[in-house]
C-alpha cells in the first residue's frame, strides 16, 4: 500500500489544478480519477476561459501535459471507498485493485448527468437517446433529434446539432431559457431550431431504435417525429463513495466547503462541480483546485 501526503479524487480542471499547486508545493501526489479531463472533455466549444477559445478535450489536453511534468502518480481507476483512521490522522483510497494511504484528501469528482425517469429512456441509451451532443451529434446528420432542458449546456448542445441536423427542438420546462444571452441570439439564428416553452417529455418511442418522443406542451399531449433524445436537465454530484465519512452536504447532496474549500470533515477538502458552488464553470473549478491545495498544504504543514 503506498503512502501519500495528499490523494485527489478527480482529475477535471479542479483537480488536476489542485495537483499542479500540490505538486509545486513539494507534496507527494497521487490522483485517482476514471479519466482524464471529467465532463469538460464533452464540452465542443469553451469560450469564456480566458485566452482560450476552443474545445474542452483541447484544454484539458494542455492542462495535462502540463500537469504531468511533475512527480505525480496518476492512477486511472474508479474510487469506491474513503476510510478514515480511528485516530483520524490518515486516510485509505480504496479502488477495486488497490488502496492508498494519506494525510489529506481532495474531492473534485464533479458530477454526473441527470436521467428524465421517463419510459424509453434507459431502453434506447445508444439507439438514440444521448448525453453528450459532442459525443454523438455525428451520427445524426440530417436527421431530426430534440434537445431537452434550457440550460447552457442544452442551448450548447443544441447549436452543435443544428450544424449537422435537419431539425433541431428544444423541449424546455420554463418561459425563456436560461442559457447566457449570446447563445440565445445565436439558436434564434439558426432557421432549423424551434423552441417548445412551458413543456414536458413524457415518453420516448421506438422499436429498435429512437422514432418519436412524447410531450406535454400548451395543455396537451403531442408526439414529435425524432432519431435523436439529448438530455441536458443538468447533473448530479459523484460523491456517493464519501456517505461514510459524514460530510456535510447541501439538500441536492452537493458537499458543502467554506471559503478555504475545507469540508466538514478536517483533512478532506472538496472543490469543483462537486461542491455548493452557484456557477459549475471550468475558471471556478479551477479557482477551487488551487485554494483547496493550498488549505490542504497549510493544514499538513500544521500537522
Amino acid at each position: 500500500m503506498k503512502s501519500y501526503d495528499i490523494v485527489i479524487v478527480g482529475a477535471g480542471p479542479a483537480g488536476l489544478t489542485a495537483a499542479l499547486y500540490s505538486a509545486r508545493n513539494g507534496l507527494k501526489v497521487a490522483v485517482v480519477s476514471r479519466d482524464i479531463g471529467g465532463t469538460v472533455n464533452s464540452i465542443l466549444r469553451i469560450e469564456n476561459w480566458p485566452g482560450f477559445r476552443g474545445s474542452g478535450p483541447e484544454l484539458m489536453k494542455m492542462f495535462y501535459e502540463q500537469v504531468k511534468e511533475y512527480d505525480i502518480d496518476f492512477i486511472l481507476e474508479e474510487v469506491t471507498l474513503i476510510d478514515k483512521n480511528k485516530k483520524g490522522k490518515e486516510f485509505t483510497i480504496k479502488t477495486s485493485k488497490i488502496q492508498l494511504k494519506c494525510k489529506a484528501v481532495i474531492l473534485a469528482t464533479g458530477t454526473e448527468r441527470k436521467k428524465l425517469k421517463i419510459p424509453g429512456e434507459e431502453q434506447f441509451l445508444g439507439k438514440g437517446v444521448s448525453y453528450c451532443a459532442t459525443c454523438d451529434s455525428f451520427f445524426f446528420k440530417n436527421k431530426d433529434v430534440v434537445v431537452i432542458g434550457g440550460s447552457d449546456c442544452a442551448a450548447g448542445s443544441a447549436l452543435v446539432l443544428a450544424d449537422v441536423a435537419k431539425k433541431v427542438y428544444i423541449v424546455y420546462r420554463g418561459e425563456k431559457l436560461k442559457c447566457e444571452n449570446v447563445n440565445e441570439e445565436r439558436l434564434k439564428q439558426k432557421k432549423n431550431v424551434e423552441v417548445f416553452y412551458n413543456s414536458l417529455p413524457l415518453e420516448i418511442i421506438g422499436k429498435e431504435k429512437v422514432q418519436e418522443i412524447k410531450i406535454f406542451s400548451k395543455g396537451k399531449k403531442e408526439n414529435l417525429s425524432v432519431d435523436g433524445v439529448f438530455i441536458e436537465i443538468g447533473s448530479a454530484p459523484l460523491a456517493e463513495f464519501t456517505k461514510n465519512l459524514g460530510l456535510k452536504m447541501d439538500k441536492e447532496n452537493f458537499i458543502e466547503v467554506d471559503e478555504d474549500m475545507k469540508t466538514s470533515v478536517q483533512g478532506i477538502y472538496a472543490s469543483g462541480d462537486v461542491t455548493h458552488t452557484k456557477l459549475k464553470q471550468v475558471v471556478v473549478a479551477a479557482s477551487q483546485g488551487a485554494i483547496a491545495a493550498k488549505s490542504a498544504y497549510d493544514f499538513l504543514n500544521e500537522k
